[in-house]
Order: C-alpha cells, then structure tokens, then sequence
C-alpha cells in the first residue's frame, strides 16, 4: 500500500503582539482575501518592486488553484491603523517532526510555469515588516518555521532588510538566476539601433510575409473583447505551437486553464491586462498575455501557432509591442520574467535574482546553520536541493 502524505495542517493563529499601531492578520481563505484586494492593488502601486507576481490578482488566483493537496497555505497582512503596508503569502510544502516538535518548511508561491519572484511587499522604507511577520511565524506552537524565498531582485524588501546593519533575521541569500528585460526608449532608433543586421533583417521578412494576408490585424492592448474571448484565443494559439505537443500548454492543463483565467479577471478588474494579437488568414497567429503596472509591462506569456512560424510571428509581435509602448510614452521597460537564449537577439538588459532562506529563530543553531548553508558545501547542498525540486516540477 502506498502511504498517504501528510496533511500540512497549521494551528489555528496564535497571540501575537505587533509593535507600534500595527495589526497583523492572519487570512486562510480565498473568500476572506477578497476582503484586502482595493488595499493590496493599492500597496503594489505605492510598493518599490510593483512586480504583477505579488499581486491580489496573481496570489489569489495560485493560492485557489494551485495548491496541492498536502499542503497547506496563509497570507499575513500587516495594517498600520487602518492603511495596508505589508503582505507576505507563504505555503506550508513540508514537514519534519520529533519529539513533538517540528521543522516546517514554508515557501513563498512558485511555480516555474506560473509564479516567482514572491516576496514580502512592503511599503518603500518598511522593509521591517519582514522580520516582524517572521517573529509572528516564530510564536507558531512547537514548530520551527524554515522560509523559502525564490529569485527576487536585489531591491525586494527581503533583500534590502538583509542589507541592514541592524537586521535580526538569520538567513543566506544567494544569486540564482535572472530575468531580461527590453528598455523602452522615445526614439526607436536606438531600440533598433541595439539589434543586429542580421535579425532585423530576420524581423523585416517576417513582417513582408505577414502582410500578404489582406486581413492582418496587429492588435495592442486589445480591449474590445471580454477577457473570456482573449484568453481563449490565447489558449487556442499558444496550444499551436511546442507547447500543445509536450502537453505543457494552458490549454492542455485544466487547472492551469483556471489559474490563467482567474488571474486575468482579477488583473483586468485592476485596470492591468494587456492582450496582444497578430491575427489574419482568418485565425490568431500570435499573441501576449501580459500585465502592465505602473510604467513596466510584464509579458507573462507568449504563444504563437507553428504554421507560421517561417514568418517569425512571435519575434515580429515583440516589436510591434515595443513599437507601441514607444509611442504611447508610458512605459520604461518590458520584462520577459525569464531568461533565454533567444533573447539574446534583443540586446536585452539582464537583472540578476536571488534566493533567500530565512532560519528558524533557534538560539545559537540558527547562526550555526546561516554560517554552514552561507559555505561550499552548504551552497552545494541547497543547489543539490534546487535542482532536485526542479527535476520534480
């Protein structure tokens, strides 16, 4: 028989008492999430790093969607009098026990098909906030929270609190990939300009081929459909392609379906969607699904059908969307929230990202385990762990 896996299950919240004016809330349902979404929208805007990943939308829709089965999940929020400052969402993946005590390990919400780069938001200037929701974490009944954080940008609160003399928190931060991002300039020749001879060249046939269908259409920021109709053509065109063959597609995952979905509703409520389309010969050739905030656009995902792919549908879209930001004036960079090697033909800008591992407040352990996992072997040993959680995903 196999066994059953264990159900994270995490004790009702405890006493707990904040310093200051602030209150700390401790939320375990979608329903009650709702509750803090015009304040949440409101905090990524005023927040330092307004990264569409730690969004109401996005937590939301993963946290009603994606968590599995044995797991287990809470988001704190912390008010100072009746202004939202902070929120950190983590899930409870895994727990070791003995004598009655155990070691719990959280993380923040990743998913490397859907989710990362999940830190605590902060106001700009509280980053604190960090420690004190890891205090509240500490009070937890016989148990020693271990925190996972995945690649966030050296400007997050969780690294910029690490940064301080005077931080409190036991943990080790380490670079463990990056994401590229497309700087948006006025002027398109000196975007072009950055481009070889080569792929413009690529870029320009495209583009010839593209214009024999007499119905082609560029579609940016496409707003005259339901969010329902651009996510299924969305769905229908990225199925087209590599994706729908290794069944890695939206379409080809139901839960991931309702996750897209969901998280698409809840960012175009925000007034934060953004849908790009080629479309002619009487179908979708190629599309965007991605979130603009403030002055970035976060191109989440790309699709584009296959049997047109001698046309660089997918290349030619990308510019058509720098194109646009470049006219309309109102965004500073695009950012791919990956790293690849075709993006090397865009002379993309590369920002490096960290993961951090924030200890239990153990006395004298914890600075012994942050001395150990900050060595070779410790940073052997958590890169043993990553690629073995990726191996699994």
């Amino acid at each position: 028989m196999t066994a059953e896996p264990e159900i994270l299950l995490l004790p009702e919240p405890w006493r707990f008492n904040p310093p200051g004016d602030l209150r700390i809330l401790d939320v375990r349902s979608v329903d009650e999430l709702v509750t803090h979404e015009h304040a949440w929208n409101q905090l990524l805007l005023d927040s330092t790093v307004a990264s569409p990943m730690t969004s109401y939308a996005q937590i939301s829709a993963f946290m009603e969607t994606q968590i599995k089965e044995a797991e287990s999940w809470l988001c704190l929020f912390a008010y100072e009098r009746d202004q939202l400052i902070g929120v950190l969402p983590l899930i409870a993946a895994r727990s070791i026990g003995a004598l009655g005590f155990r070691l719990l390990l959280m993380k923040t919400p990743f998913d490397s098909m859907h989710t990362g780069s999940v830190d605590c938001l902060t106001l700009p200037g509280r980053e604190e906030l960090i420690e004190i929701f890891t205090n509240y974490l500490s009070r937890m009944p016989r148990t020693w929270p271990l925190i996972r954080i995945r690649e966030i940008p050296e400007q997050s609160p969780t690294m910029v609190q690490l940064a301080k003399p005077d931080k409190r928190l036991a943990a080790i931060a380490f670079q463990s990939s990056a994401e590229n991002y497309i700087e948006v300039p006025s002027d398109l020749t000196v975007f072009h300009a950055r481009l070889s001879s080569k792929f413009k060249g690529q870029l320009r046939r495209g583009l010839k081929k593209l214009q024999e269908f007499p119905d082609l259409r560029f579609l940016c920021r496409e707003e005259s459909r339901s969010v329902h109709e651009n996510m299924r053509r969305f769905e229908v065109v990225e199925n087209a392609g590599w994706k729908g063959r290794e069944s890695t597609s939206i379409k080809a995952m139901p839960a991931n379906a309702r996750f897209c979905q969901l998280a698409a509703e809840r960012y175009a409520a925000a007034g934060w969607m953004e849908w790009n389309f080629i479309e002619g010969d009487g179908t979708t050739i190629g599309a965007h699904y991605a979130v603009r905030v403030r002055r970035t656009i976060y191109l989440l995902k790309i699709g584009y059908d296959e049997r047109y792919s001698a046309f660089t549908p997918g290349n030619v879209l990308i510019e058509k969307a720098v194109e646009h930001a470049s006219a309309a004036g109102d965004v500073d960079e695009i950012n791919f929230v990956a790293d690849c090697e075709w993006h090397r033909h865009w002379a993309m800008k590369r920002r490096e990202l960290h993961d951090v591992i924030i200890l239990p407040n153990i006395p004298l352990v914890s600075a012994w385990l942050a001395r150990f996992m900050g060595s070779d072997t410790g940073s052997k040993l958590v890169d043993r762990l990553r690629k073995r959680e990726e191996a699994a995903a």
